[in-house]
């Protein structure tokens, strides 16, 4: 494919690309900063990423993330690499899936329905895992600009509440269109495609509820992030609705979520400990997420605590260790192939019109009714 770069971006390459050659910055010496170029040459940082990106192909340089811009030879290479790409760099047209992990199902199933849109449409899709590393996510993003992706749907990795500045600062400075999938972060103005988490809570709050329960609590953890919270509101409004007080003791709201892909119910089992020793009288528990819901019938078994019997537990989710346990977990089957799907398209439409609506779009799920409730 033919390589893009204005005229404006190749100026600059050749005039860096003189400097450098004629060793005005020796090798292992650092460039000055995207700003301070921007600054020198009259134009934007992101004009100086796509010329420096240019020097990165031709292996003149190296770029890395909150290191800088690094000079790895004053010479040129005997084969330059543009007498295969064409000028002006690798144009790979491709659109990116940036995750935390595919051991998770949820995220798993967004993926699936993310290439499977991209296939329909013969888009090229590039998919990056981050693992439990936020920072990886501004490194991957910031290096995709050299390889021109034209965007990127990301599923943020937000544990605790200081995850959410730096993914902020992540979306401001982004050099390409993005789109959030699964999690909404309200007011940086990025589209996002995510579950309608209001009507997740409610819908399960009311289905205890028509089961003649009133001693109804709610458990969560990552309870800060806006899908979490608007779960609990949903079940607030449900409570409300029927006149039924919601006691703290039956309200858990753990701010802090430490994913472990290859157990995931380990420390659902260690906060549900907690919350059953605290909650007395409960008689159903709306929870945040099936592992928390699986950790909590795990808890209970070990105190004697019958399901259905003693205690109905829901989970939100629906992932296969729902129906596989000795007792089935009633939950919210979370649409999260067309998740994955509608986020495309919303990257597609973001990248052909970038100055276009920015749309929130909240999907519905359904309740699957099992032994637990």
């Amino acid at each position: 494919m033919t390589p893009v770069a204005s005229k404006k971006v190749r100026n600059i390459h050749a005039d860096l690309r003189e400097r450098v050659l004629a060793c005005e910055w020796q090798q292992g010496e650092t460039l000055p900063t995207e700003l301070e170029l921007a600054e020198r040459f009259g134009c934007s940082p992101n004009t100086i990423a796509k010329a420096m990106a240019l020097l990165a192909h031709e292996g003149l340089v190296e770029r890395r993330a909150r290191a800088g811009t690094r000079i790895l030879r004053n010479t040129p290479a005997t084969e330059p690499a543009s007498s295969h790409t064409g000028e002006g760099g690798v144009e790979l047209d491709a659109f990116a899936f940036i995750y935390p992990s595919e051991q998770h199902e949820g995220i798993r199933r967004a993926v699936q329905g993310f290439q499977a849109a991209a296939h329909e449409r013969e888009r090229r899709a590039v998919m990056l895992t981050t693992g439990s590393d936020y920072r990886k996510e501004a490194e991957y993003v910031s290096r995709l600009s050299e390889f021109h992706v034209r965007g990127a749907v990301l599923y943020p990795n937000v544990r605790v509440p200081g995850d959410l500045a730096a993914l902020s600062h992540l979306l401001v400075s982004a050099r390409f269109p993005i789109v959030l999938s699964s999690v909404n972060l309200l007011g940086m103005g990025c589209p996002a495609v995510t579950v309608d988490a209001f009507h997740a809570g409610y819908t399960m709050t009311r289905h205890l509820l028509k089961q003649g329960l009133r001693e109804i609590g709610f458990f969560s953890n990552r309870a800060g992030s806006v899908s979490m919270r608007d779960r609990y509101m949903g079940y607030r409004q449900a409570m409300e609705e029927a006149g039924l007080p919601m006691p703290t003791e039956r309200v858990f709201l753990e701010p802090v979520m430490n994913p472990d892909y290859a157990d995931p119910l380990r420390e659902p089992t260690e906060l549900a400990r907690g919350y059953l020793a605290q909650a007395r009288g409960v008689e159903g528990v709306v929870c945040n997420t099936d592992f928390l819901a699986l950790g909590l019938l795990r808890a209970a078994r070990e105190i004697g605590i019958r399901v259905p019997h003693d205690l109905r537990v829901t989970g939100i989710d629906d992932y296969a260790l729902a129906s596989q346990g000795d007792i089935g977990l009633t939950t919210y089957r979370v649409p999260d192939e067309l998740i994955g799907r509608r986020a495309f398209e919303v990257l597609e439409e973001r990248v052909r019109n970038p100055r276009g609506p920015i749309p929130e779009i909240q999907l519905r799920g359904e309740i699957v009714v099992r032994e637990s409730a």
